[in-house]
């Protein structure tokens, strides 16, 4: 069983970073903003296939030699966990260090084409003035349906905590095996539902940044920009939702079966398909909308002529982690990969982030 998961969350990271460089915005490549029309140039299309073949050859590597180790060490489940936790990181530290050496071949390139006069670029940032005053996540009443969730299993938790086994599993190995065990007591039992209250704080806290986050228009079609960006908004808000339900049940099975004893497969099983639905669906998005709804389809505005591009790469350190002290917004969209990041300039960024993780640490120390 573990070599089958193990297996399978390699595919995905895999799968995930060697896509990235056609799902990010098409203004874009390996962190550098080189606009739309210079993205579609041979050398940066020779360099994204460079990128995808080095980082399934090496992040293979290293899993395949995850593998061995898990084989070797087969009759050691904490020595296989360190394996398993070890092989994922080190999937994703060879994918930045590939990447990154991309990205400064990539802000060499732009450099050169500055110079030469092929790209030209200014300070000029777009801004719709009504963005942020029209519709663009769901309502915060939608979150309704994972709360319901949250109070049926409070609910089954009051109901059968007296009938529940005296003891309860806190730990399984990786092929679902019950390792460790506590006495029964309210706070044990209490802590699965504190989780899926937890995890509807993040995801309407998600939410939130969906829609407070900056606004990117781009120079060259500022029109479907603004609609791409409205569009991406609308379909990852609603994919947060369907999220963070699926997760809050996969929090109530697992109540359920350790309340009833049912059997442990029963868990494992819904685990497995909520994980797998997840990376399905984070996959799909990424191929289908892209950052910043980059490959939804419109063609409102004629292709013209190379227009100047925002040169904002001072601010992007290695191209993902964005520092700008002028820059009031708190969070923006990542410039290599899906999703959002936080403007590290801005103190308030890091409170909030801290705050959530502090709450999560309190309810794991607390349950």
């Amino acid at each position: 069983m573990e070599i089958i998961m193990y297996i399978f969350v390699s595919i995905a990271i895999i799968s995930l970073q060697a896509i990235t460089p056609f799902v990010i915005r098409k203004s874009e490549c390996f962190g550098v903003n080189v606009g739309e029309r210079a993205n579609r140039k041979a050398e940066l299309k020779q360099l994204k296939k460079q990128y995808v073949g080095q980082v399934i050859l090496w992040t293979s590597l290293v899993a395949i030699i995850g593998i061995a180790l898990l084989q070797g060490f087969n009759t050691s489940e904490s020595i296989q966990a360190g394996i398993f936790i070890a092989s994922m990181f080190g999937q994703l530290i060879v994918s930045f260090i590939i990447y990154y050496r991309f990205h400064l071949t990539t802000l060499q390139w732009k450099k050169e084409k500055i110079v030469s006069g092929e790209i030209s670029t200014n300070s000029i940032i777009l801004v719709d003035t009504s963005f942020h005053r029209k519709k663009m996540v769901i309502s915060y009443t939608w979150f309704i349906v994972p709360f319901l969730i949250f109070i049926i299993t409070l609910a089954i938790t009051v109901v059968f905590y007296q009938q529940a086994p005296m003891t309860f599993p806190t730990h399984f190995d990786m092929n679902g095996t019950v390792t460790n065990t506590v006495v029964k007591s309210p706070r044990i039992a209490l802590l699965f539902p504190m989780l899926q209250l937890a995890m509807i704080g993040l995801f309407i806290f998600i939410n939130f940044v969906i829609a407070r986050s900056k606004q990117q228009v781009e120079n060259e079609k500022p029109s479907d920009s603004l609609k791409r960006n409205m569009l991406f908004r609308q379909i990852f808000s609603k994919a947060m939702l369907i999220m963070c339900t699926i997760l809050v049940i996969d929090f109530l099975v697992t109540q359920v079966v350790i309340l009833l004893a049912l059997p442990i497969e029963i868990m494992t099983v819904t685990m497995l398909g909520s994980v797998v639905i997840i990376i399905f669906g984070v996959v799909l998005l990424s191929v289908k909308v892209g950052q910043g709804g980059s490959r939804l389809k419109f063609s409102n505005e004629p292709d013209g002529a190379n227009k100047p591009i925002r040169d904002d790469d001072a601010f992007w350190k290695a191209g993902i982690f964005y520092f700008n002290r002028n820059d009031p917004a708190l969070f923006v969209e990542k410039r290599f990969g899906i999703g959002w990041t936080i403007n590290a300039a801005r103190p308030v960024a890091w409170l909030s982030f801290r705050v959530i993780i502090l709450l999560i640490v309190l309810i794991t120390l607390l349950f």
